[in-house]
């Protein structure tokens, strides 16, 4: 038979292994909260961070289709003006066709563009006939530089050299040319696609 004293001593032992016991399920339940929170706000961060990602390549991926779009746009609206000059010079011929030849071919500056190296451009004068007050520009979304040492006036054969950067948000990259016929004094535009580089 157990003594009474020890049956109190056995008491308080399996009581404070209990405690024991208890104050560690406790504590584990308390560490499992704060781990699954720590993970909730993980995943959150992550989660807002791809969100991010996922609008910011959208935006991209917008701005280059308008800019293509745009691009598309202005080079239809050139086939357009290219296709209502030669109608215009047809009629003309047509309407000429009856009048004697003129021997002499009439003096006026016409111009070709070529791409020379990297973003590097040559426009020369190709025509017979001096152009006076040259000026090249493109949109805004098209830079150009090194037009500031540009000559004024380009002699026939003469040619003017720049940069133009294209690049994605290139919305249009038509290069027009502004000049005034030395024959005639009225102001002339020619206007060309910028040619791709090789």
């Amino acid at each position: 038979m157990l003594d009474p004293v020890n049956v109190d001593a056995v008491l308080v032992t399996v009581r404070s292994l209990a405690m024991d016991w208890q104050e560690f399920a406790d504590q584990a339940t308390v560490l499992g909260v704060v781990v699954a929170l720590a993970v909730g706000i993980a995943t959150t961060i992550v989660m807002i961070r791809q969100e991010k990602v996922t609008r910011d390549g959208q935006r991209l991926q917008r701005e280059q289709a308008e800019a293509t779009a745009a691009r598309t746009e202005a080079a239809a609206a050139l086939t357009e003006e290219y296709t209502r000059r030669v109608v215009e010079a047809l009629e003309t011929m047509a309407a000429n066709s009856t009048k004697p030849a003129i021997t002499s071919e009439a003096k006026a500056a016409r111009w070709t563009l070529v791409h020379q190296h990297r973003s590097r451009y040559l426009l020369t004068n190709v025509g017979n006939a001096d152009a006076k007050n040259v000026r090249v520009s493109a949109h805004e979304s098209l830079p150009l530089l090194g037009l500031d040492e540009a000559p004024e006036e380009v002699r026939p054969h003469e040619a003017v050299s720049f940069l133009a950067v294209r690049a994605f948000g290139t919305r249009d990259s038509t290069i027009t040319v502004t000049w005034t016929d030395s024959e005639t004094g009225e102001d002339r535009t020619w206007k060309y696609p910028l040619p791709p580089g090789s």
